[in-house]
């Protein structure tokens, strides 16, 4: 048994020193009682005046050190490993002509009340072709597995990602990945260039520094836009009307409003199993833009001029009543300029513990 004797800071309350140490209120204050004098502990749902300090039971503290080892010794209320699957290619004129997958496992650990959790990449395994991409595909997964294991607060209202808690720790690994940047085999393979890289390191810091861009990053990555919703709280308004803001992988990330439909396809006493369809929101492409960057870029390879831009996501999703969490999902996306060029994501997660 590991005590903490932890001092109360101003602001605290129950609530926040449950969730620093991932546990709920009720088992802090029966350990603290346990194990407190008469004097000190605690009755009610307030900190008594009195107490400068909590006894906590704690192997790990979740703090802003939290390391990827300390992430597999916390022990959080709800656990879930899901596998996700990820195919991309581009068309020319209906012929393939690349194409990637990345395989990845995620570990996601959730307090009672589901404003704190944890995330591991426990593993990640791409494959690429034309093989010329494949280096620096390895080279993304491996600052993935950095990135992607880490502590967040969730917005008590939406589920989203609010703050990185352990972001210092992240940052400390990135340093010490990048220091041997130079020797690494995935980089060998793409360039020994010193310049080449710097310009790597620097390109990889504007996304992760501050923290705020690093939290826009996760979101970049389907596992995170699917997993961290309003419904992870307990919201069953699944069949909500509502816009997002896509960014534009042909076109320098032009802006592209697409309006959802949901509709329930099934549900029982366990799942709920929802579809929604995008519709795209033409008034408000820059549409010129999108042109001129066609001319610029595609065009010189197919010949022919630009016809018809469309984007579409379309989702499947199984959500799982009981424990209120992702079961399942599958989401295609097609972004194209139609009979020129075809960009073709199809997006699949699991839960397999």
């Amino acid at each position: 048994m590991n005590l903490v004797n932890y001092k109360i800071k101003g602001g605290d309350s129950l609530e926040t020193i449950a969730a620093h140490f991932n546990i709920s209120v009720k088992e802090l204050v029966a350990f603290h009682n346990k194990n407190a004098v008469m004097t000190q502990q605690i009755y009610g749902k307030e900190i008594p005046i009195h107490i400068r300090h909590l006894i906590v039971n704690s192997i790990v503290t979740i703090d802003e050190n939290t390391s990827a080892e300390d992430l597999n010794e916390i022990d959080f209320n709800r656990n879930f490993v899901y596998r996700t699957e990820m195919i991309v290619g581009t068309v020319l004129e209906q012929v393939m002509v690349d194409n990637s997958t990345c395989k990845s496992q995620y570990k996601v650990g959730l307090d009672d009340d589901n404003t704190l959790a944890g995330v591991q990449l426990q593993e990640v395994h791409v494959q690429s072709s034309p093989q010329i991409m494949q280096a620096g595909m390895e080279l993304i997964a491996e600052i993935d597995k950095i990135k992607c294991n880490s502590v967040f607060r969730l917005n008590a209202d939406t589920g989203k990602i609010e703050e990185i808690i352990n972001y210092k720790a992240i940052m400390k690994e990135w340093d010490h990945y990048k220091e041997g940047l130079e020797g690494r085999k995935t980089v060998l393979k793409m360039s020994q260039n010193r310049k080449d890289i710097d310009d790597f390191i620097a390109g990889v810091e504007t996304i992760i520094k501050p923290e705020k861009n690093l939290i826009e990053d996760y979101y970049n990555k389907m596992f995170y836009e699917l997993f961290f919703t309003k419904h992870l709280l307990g919201s069953t308004d699944f069949l909500e009307e509502y816009s997002r803001t896509y960014y534009s992988t042909l076109f320098d990330k032009e802006e592209v409003i697409l309006k959802f439909t949901p509709a329930i396809l099934e549900e029982t006493d366990e799942i709920l199993k929802i579809r929604r369809v995008s519709e795209m929101d033409y008034p408000s492409l820059n549409m010129g833009r999108i042109i001129e960057l066609y001319d610029e870029r595609i065009k010189p390879m197919v010949q022919f001029n630009f016809s018809e831009y469309n984007f579409s996501y379309r989702e499947t999703l199984v959500w799982n009543k009981k424990e209120s969490v992702l079961q399942e999902s599958r989401v295609t996306v097609i972004e194209e300029v139609k009979n020129n060029i075809q960009l073709l994501i199809d997006f699949n997660l699991k839960r397999v513990e």
